[in-house]
C-alpha cells in the first residue's frame, strides 16, 4: 500500500483533515470525508476550488493519485449544508460558544483615539483639516502613555495595534501559550516519552515583561472596606487574606482601559500566623457567590495582608520593592492559580479564553513605614507555566522561582530570560533559578476621594456586624452577636441593616432558622437600590419570624 497523504477539507462546519493512501479509490476518499464529519451520508461534493470547476467525484475505479491530489492539498465540500442541519449534537463536534462580557463589547465599538487640541504654532491648516501635531493619538501610542505615567497599556489597546497597519493583524494572532505536549493523529510515533515530534512537542518559551494588562487599576468604593479588613491584624497580629467582590468598569484615565471595583471583602475560613497564610475549602462558598452575584457582583481579586509592626507606634516593617521582591515565587505561583480560574473570554483565540482581569492587593509596609497597597497581575506566560505544572517556587529566595526539568512522565520545555551582564551584553539564560519579577504586571490601588457605598456605611455609633470566619472573641458570628447587631436598628432602618455581605451570608446559613429560600427578592431590591421593596421584604412572614425567634430568646 502506498504512503497515506493528508488532504484538508474546507465545509460549512469547519476544516478538518484527512489522511488516505494514494492507491485508495476516490469513494474511499469520500467515505473517510464523511467519517471525519460524521456525516449521515456522503451525497456531497468534493472540488479543488471554490467554484466547483475541478471536481472530485465519488467514484470506484479512480484513485486518489490519478485524480492529481497531492499531500496538503486542499478540498472544499459543497451540496452538505443540509447534512450538517440534520445532525445530532453527539454526531458532529458542537462549536464553542463564547459569551464575551458586555464591558470588553462596548469598549470594542469604541475607537479609543485620544483628541488632541489645535497647535496655535505648528498648525498651518484650516480648521476642518489635521496634520502631524494635532491628529488623534492610537490608544497605544508610547508617547501619550508616557507622558500620561502610563506604565502598561491595556489590553484592548493591545489589541488595537495588533491588529493595526495593513496586515489588519492577519499574521499577529492571539495565541495561548502552552507547554504541554499535545500529541495528535498527526504525529506517526508512540505517546511520549516512547516518541516526540515537532508537532507535538511544545515550544520553547522566552520570557520577556508583558506590555499590557488586563485590568488597569483598582478602585476601592471607601477607605472603610480595607480599615475593616486590616482590623484583624490589629488585634490578633496574625496576616489575613480576603476575596474581593465587586464589579469591572471602563477605566476613563487609560486609553479603553478597565478597572476593577472593590465593593466588599470577604474573609473565607484560613489558618495563619504572622508569617504564614493558608486558605482553607468554604463549605459556604456557593452561598456567598450567590448573594453576590444577584446583588451585581463577583470576584474581581483576592487580597491578603502582610504587616509586621516597628518598635514605632502606627509603623510597620518596609522590605518589599525594588531592592528585594514586591511578590514572593509562592504568592506569584497562587495568583496565577487564581487568575487561570477566572479566565477572560474572547472570541480571539481558539480556546476562547485569554489572560484574566482578577487581581492581587497586597497590605504591606511602604518607604515610610506607613500602610499601604500595591496591586498585581501575573502575565499569561506565567499563567500558562502553573497551569501545566512547570514553575515551583525556590526554597531560600522568595525573589526566585524554579522551571522543573523533564521527565519521563513529563516534558517541560526550555524557558529562557536575557539579562545584562558585567559588560552591558544581553545574555539568554535558563530560567533555573527564575527572577519572578518578570512575570509581574503592577497596576496603582486607589481609593475616591469621594466615598462611594455599594452597601451602607454605617454611622459612628451603630457596631458593624462582625467578620466571618475570625477566630477572635471580639468578631464571632453567632445568634446572639446577630441579635444584638440588628438591635441597633429600627424598622425603618432596615435596608441599611441587611446592606452587607457579610450580614447576608449570615442570614442565609443561620442554623435556626436559614432563609436563603426566601432572599431572592431581597437581592433583587437591594441590587436596584429600591429601599420600599426591602422594607415590603421585611414584612413578610420568614423576615417577622426570625425576629420573633429573637425576641423569645433574648427576654
Amino acid at each position: 500500500m502506498s504512503k497515506p497523504i493528508t488532504l484538508g477539507v474546507q465545509s460549512p462546519g469547519g476544516q478538518k483533515r484527512v489522511q488516505v493512501p494514494g492507491s485508495a479509490n476516490l469513494e474511499t476518499l469520500y467515505k473517510e470525508v464523511q467519517r471525519a464529519f460524521g456525516l449521515p451520508s456522503a451525497s456531497f461534493l468534493l472540488t479543488q476550488d471554490q467554484r466547483k470547476e475541478i471536481k472530485i467525484d465519488n467514484i470506484r475505479h479512480k484513485t486518489v493519485t490519478q485524480a492529481r491530489l497531492k499531500h496538503g492539498d486542499r478540498l472544499f465540500m459543497h451540496n452538505s449544508s443540509e447534512l450538517f442541519q440534520t445532525l445530532a449534537p453527539t454526531e458532529a463536534e458542537a462549536p464553542t460558544i463564547v459569551i464575551e462580557e458586555p464591558l470588553d463589547l462596548a469598549l470594542a465599538k469604541l475607537s479609543g483615539q485620544v483628541a488632541r487640541t489645535r497647535d496655535a504654532v505648528n498648525c498651518q491648516h484650516q480648521g476642518n483639516a489635521q496634520c502631524v501635531h494635532c491628529i488623534p493619538f492610537d490608544p497605544y501610542d508610547e508617547q501619550y502613555l508616557k507622558e500620561q505615567n502610563i506604565k502598561f497599556m491595556s489590553f484592548h489597546s493591545y489589541l488595537r495595534k495588533q491588529s493595526a497597519g495593513l496586515s489588519k493583524g492577519k499574521f499577529a494572532p492571539l495565541r495561548n501559550t502552552t507547554c504541554k505536549v499535545v500529541h495528535s493523529s498527526r504525529c506517526e510515533h508512540d505517546p511520549y516519552p516512547k516518541g516526540i515530534c515537532g508537532k507535538c512537542q511544545p515550544s520553547a518559551i522566552t520570557l520577556n515583561q508583558q506590555r499590557w494588562r488586563h485590568t488597569d487599576s483598582v478602585v476601592f468604593e471607601n477607605s472603610q472596606l480595607v480599615d475593616r479588613f486590616i482590623q484583624y491584624w490589629r488585634e490578633s497580629g496574625n496576616q489575613r487574606a480576603g476575596w474581593m467582590y465587586g464589579r469591572y468598569e471602563q477605566h476613563t484615565d487609560v486609553p479603553l482601559g478597565i478597572k476593577a471595583v472593590v465593593c466588599a471583602i470577604y474573609e473565607p475560613p484560613q489558618e495563619s500566623s504572622k508569617d504564614t497564610l493558608k486558605i482553607l475549602a468554604d463549605p459556604n462558598e456557593e452561598v456567598v457567590e450567590e448573594a453576590a452575584a444577584k446583588l451585581g457582583l463577583r470576584k474581581v481579586g483576592w487580597i491578603f495582608t502582610d504587616l509586621v509592626p516597628t518598635n514605632v507606634s502606627n509603623k510597620v516593617r518596609h522590605y518589599r520593592g525594588i531592592d528585594t521582591h514586591y511578590l514572593s515565587a509562592s504568592e506569584i505561583i497562587t495568583a496565577a492559580c487564581y487568575q487561570n480560574q477566572h479566565p477572560n473570554p474572547t472570541k480571539q483565540t481558539e480556546e476562547g479564553v485569554f489572560g484574566s482581569k482578577f487581581v492581587t492587593v497586597c497590605i504591606t509596609g511602604n518607604k515610610e513605614n506607613d500602610v499601604d497597597m500595591l496591586g498585581f497581575q501575573v502575565s499569561n506566560h506565567c499563567m500558562a507555566l502553573q497551569r501545566d505544572g512547570v514553575i515551583v517556587p525556590t526554597k531560600d529566595a522568595p525573589e526566585l522561582a524554579y522551571i522543573l526539568e523533564s521527565s519521563d512522565s513529563k516534558y517541560i520545555p526550555d524557558v529562557f530570560f536575557t539579562e545584562k551582564d558585567e559588560y552591558g551584553n544581553e545574555i539568554k539564560k535558563v530560567g533555573r533559578p527564575l527572577p519572578v519579577e518578570l512575570l509581574l504586571v503592577d497596576l496603582p490601588v486607589t481609593t475616591p476621594a469621594t466615598p462611594l457605598s455599594t452597601f451602607s456605611l454605617l454611622p459612628t455609633t451603630k457596631t458593624a456586624f462582625p467578620v466571618g470566619n475570625r477566630l477572635l472573641e471580639s468578631s464571632l458570628q453567632d445568634f446572639n452577636s446577630f441579635a444584638r447587631y440588628i438591635g441597633q436598628f429600627s424598622d425603618a432602618e432596615f435596608p441599611a441593616l441587611v446592606s452587607d455581605l457579610h450580614v447576608l451570608a449570615f442570614m442565609a446559613t443561620l442554623d435556626i432558622m436559614p432563609l436563603r429560600e426566601y432572599m431572592g427578592p431581597l437581592y433583587t431590591a437591594l441590587a436596584s437600590g429600591n429601599t420600599d421593596q426591602v422594607e415590603e421584604w421585611a414584612h413578610q412572614e420568614p423576615w417577622q419570624n426570625l425576629k420573633a425567634i429573637i425576641a423569645a430568646s433574648t427576654m
